[in-house]
């Protein structure tokens, strides 16, 4: 595999500030949180590859949220915007991947704890793009469920998530361009 692939993520997410802390000071998701059945629908995910491949993205993960969000802004691979008003949550992760399966499970299970907190009608959709795939992998997040979503299926779903996304990511622009390692301290309340 070249070592120049890189795998992004986008992440937009209605969560209020409380919880959102709470998110922040949780032990990380972990990717072997989800059954065989759970990550199925991820492209590539050959069964017999995918232990491996949730316990490599695992090691990866090591700390709580803010932790892990920290390490990412420390590399300058991470944007995070938050508007406390409107409880409105975009961040980007972009990193190189080196091993393509394990780069996927991780990339999805970054932001997947979110929905352990989410209440009422907080709702998000995370984006998994890879270079070495045209299509993206789709995360939609609900108050207490994760889940892949298959455009064949879900379509409804998924223009639905993607619409509200999209005025997410409107408002969260407007909070200003802090570094995210300030938004993370501003977030804990540091």
């Amino acid at each position: 595999m070249d070592v120049s692939e890189s795998v992004s993520v986008t992440a937009a997410v209605s969560v209020t500030l409380p919880r959102l802390r709470a998110y922040l000071h949780a032990p990380a998701a972990r990717a072997a949180g989800w059954t065989p059945g759970q990550w199925a629908g991820l492209p590539g995910a050959d069964p017999g590859e995918l232990p491996a491949a949730v316990a490599e993205a695992d090691r990866w993960l090591d700390g709580d949220a803010a932790t892990v969000l920290r390490e990412l802004a420390r590399n300058d691979e991470l944007t995070l915007r938050y508007d406390e008003a409107t409880g409105s949550l975009a961040a980007g992760v972009a990193a190189r991947a080196d091993f393509r399966l394990p780069a996927l499970v991780w990339a999805v299970t970054v932001f997947r704890g979110l929905a352990a907190f989410m209440a009422g009608d907080d709702q998000g959709l995370v984006t998994v793009s890879a270079d070495w795939s045209d299509d993206s992998v789709l995360l939609h997040l609900t108050p207490g469920h994760a889940a892949l979503l298959d455009r064949g299926r879900d379509a409804r779903a998924i223009a639905e998530a993607r619409s509200r996304a999209i005025g997410i990511e409107a408002t969260a622009q407007d909070a200003g361009d802090d570094p995210a390692g300030d938004v993370i301290d501003r977030l804990l309340d540091r």
